[in-house]
């Protein structure tokens, strides 16, 4: 398409020296939960392994933005989805399914029972599944 050659140097490091500890948190948290209660893998392991290893070395540099092609990435999209990522702490507060709050001893405040918040974070958990379905190995699905 053209007669020269174009040089392009951005002057861009390694991915994984300029992610945000946040990013690297939630793409692992997420591939953790999703492991545990669903039997499958969200991102490569490799990937994890770098990603978990990245987190001792204060970046000089970070990428600001969603750094990831994952569509859940973008809190655009989680909210379009009201999707809310493993990652946040106390999701099952913030999660409304329709049905009553279940409380640890039938008190009106407090924990929510284990049952209650599992239900919970499946609900939010389907959105990831149902958009990484033909990604998921047919005998998980």
């Amino acid at each position: 398409m053209s007669k020269s050659m174009i040089k392009v140097d951005e002057d861009l490091p390694n991915f994984f020296k300029v992610i945000k500890f946040t990013s690297a948190n939630q793409v692992i948290k997420a591939n953790d939960n999703m492991m545990d209660n669903f039997g499958f893998e969200r991102t490569d392991p490799d990937c994890i392994d770098v990603l978990n290893k990245c987190k001792s070395e204060i970046p000089k540099k970070l990428i600001q933005g969603t750094p990831w092609y994952q569509i859940l990435s973008n809190p655009l999209y989680s909210d379009a989805f009201n999707y809310i990522g493993s990652f946040v702490p106390e999701r099952e507060k913030l999660i409304e399914d329709g049905f009553p709050d279940e409380h640890v001893n039938g008190e009106k405040k407090g924990e929510l029972t284990p049952l209650c918040k599992k239900l919970r974070h499946e609900q939010s958990d389907m959105v990831m599944i149902l958009l990484n379905i033909s990604y998921i190995p047919d005998e998980v699905v």
